[in-house]
């Protein structure tokens, strides 16, 4: 593998000084030991023109400067004499895998067809590296391109709680690139230790502002930080292209510190996790208050793993409340569990699946958890859900997915009539993989929603994409 150095990358930073000398700082830089890692089938051969590191800085600048036409034959190699020049003997060759650890999200047996929901793996692209530390930069960036064949208010992700009932049809066009995403994963040595700090943001913030997805750090079996709920399970994810997902897939990111262990041998793990919670009352009528979270969400999880598949079970407890203006806390206890599975029926298929069912879960899927049942009393609203899917590579450069999923929320007695009580997703795809790392995608969604009152809807979508994925 070839390194080059952090100070080339500087140079392009001096393009409108194209007749300065390289500045003393730059200079000073030349024998710091960090090195930008680059693919290892990258290999340059520069011809030695006898020429100093400044006036080769100058013929580059020189060929930046004569815009579009191409750099002569001279002047491209005199771009090449920069690093061809410098004493390397300072920068060492660094093995990015002693930074690998059980929590690194590699490529795997069940890591077929698209998958934007694990972490980039810690290996191949851009990673800058020092004195035992490393960081990798990560990422896409992804354009949608929609068309809506019926009412839905959420233009830029298929939320089937969005679709309207009783609205006059429309059709819609929308075209945006807020999925694009940037994360920085940066590993380092302590007393034994693998210690990894991992920050991730989209572009999916209002306005289409940048937001944070992932902040959280993790050593030995102890996880601090922003990610994944200990709830859900990624393997299980729907291969959409759609943002959204499906409508029974618990694809909540929450502050939480968590505990995993083996447990008779590595196949088997069991996590304890204490986690953020977001409860989501509806008001009685007739009685203003606030929802409350009294206590945190207290996960458990087992997750087992073989060669030809991966299972998860997990449960969760939380505490949930309302309190009127003025009045007194009113408290309720919820739970949840979710059944979660991946198989390979074939090396190059899978199939998953899953099952949620609790009481007072449903803001896990943006829904609400607890409703009025009389003027002065919530009940804790039960709901079940599933999810069954099917991933397919038909060769190198051909694969798709099919998901269908639904969601049941049981309802209070003075719940307004048009709250959501049943929603229903599918989603079918073809993705087309045309270079390393760029993805074109097509695909169909349909939706369904249930009021209350018995009323429903249904949407029709057809949405592509192209993504090209930062090594």
């Amino acid at each position: 593998m070839r390194f080059f150095p952090v100070w080339c990358l500087l140079l392009t930073a001096t393009a409108s000084h194209a007749q300065q000398p390289l500045p003393a700082s730059l200079s000073a830089a030349l024998s710091t030991p960090i090195a930008l890692a680059a693919s290892p089938s990258l290999e340059y051969e520069p011809i030695d023109l006898g020429l100093s590191i400044e006036s080769s800085h100058a013929l580059w600048l020189e060929a930046i400067d004569d815009g579009s036409e191409k750099p002569s034959r001279v002047q491209q190699v005199a771009m090449m004499q920069v690093p061809a020049q410098l004493d390397v003997s300072g920068i060492q060759s660094v093995d990015a895998s002693q930074f690998s650890g059980s929590f690194a999200a590699r490529p795997g047996r069940f890591d077929i067809g698209l998958d934007l929901y694990s972490a980039p793996e810690f290996e191949n692209g851009l990673i800058v590296f020092g004195d035992d530390v490393a960081m990798k930069f990560g990422g896409y960036v992804k354009t949608d391109f929609i068309y809506d064949f019926d009412p839905i208010d959420s233009t830029d992700s298929f939320v089937t709680t969005k679709i309207p009932v009783g609205s006059p049809d429309r059709t819609n066009t929308r075209f945006h690139a807020r999925q694009t995403r940037l994360s920085f994963d940066t590993r380092w040595k302590a007393e034994g230790y693998t210690v990894q700090a991992f920050v991730e943001g989209d572009f999916f913030g209002e306005n289409s502002q940048f937001r944070l997805r992932h902040a959280y750090g993790e050593v030995g079996s102890l996880l601090v930080g922003r990610t994944w709920t200990t709830f859900t399970d990624v393997a299980a994810s729907p291969a959409t292209i759609d943002f959204e997902g499906s409508v029974s897939n618990v694809n909540r990111r929450q502050a939480q510190a968590r505990w995993t262990q083996p447990i008779f041998g590595d196949a088997l793990t069991i996590s304890i996790a204490v986690e953020d919670t977001r409860f989501i009352v509806i008001a009685p009528p007739g009685l203003p208050g606030d929802a409350r979270s009294p206590s945190p969400d207290v996960i458990a999880r087992l997750k087992l793993t073989r060669d030809w598949g991966r299972f998860q079970f997990a449960y969760l407890s939380r505490t949930g409340g309302y309190q009127p203006t003025g009045g007194p806390v009113m408290e309720g206890s919820a739970w949840g569990l979710n059944f979660t599975g991946v198989v390979m029926l074939l090396e190059s298929t899978k199939v998953y699946y899953q099952i949620v069912h609790g009481e007072g879960i449903g803001s896990y899927r943006s829904l609400p958890d607890a409703a009025p049942e009389s003027a002065t009393t919530e009940r804790v609203l039960p709901l079940f859900g599933w999810m069954v899917g099917i991933t397919h590579e038909w060769n190198d450069r051909f694969s798709s997915n099919f998901t269908y999923a639904a969601n049941q929320l049981d309802t209070a007695p003075l719940q307004p009539p048009d709250d959501v009580s049943a929603t229903s997703y599918l989603a079918a795809n073809l993705i087309w993989s045309p270079l390393e790392r760029v993805k074109v995608g097509i695909e169909y969604l349909y939706g369904t929603r249930e009021n209350v009152n018995m009323s429903s809807a249904d949407a029709h979508r057809i949405q592509s994409a192209v993504a090209f994925i930062l090594p």
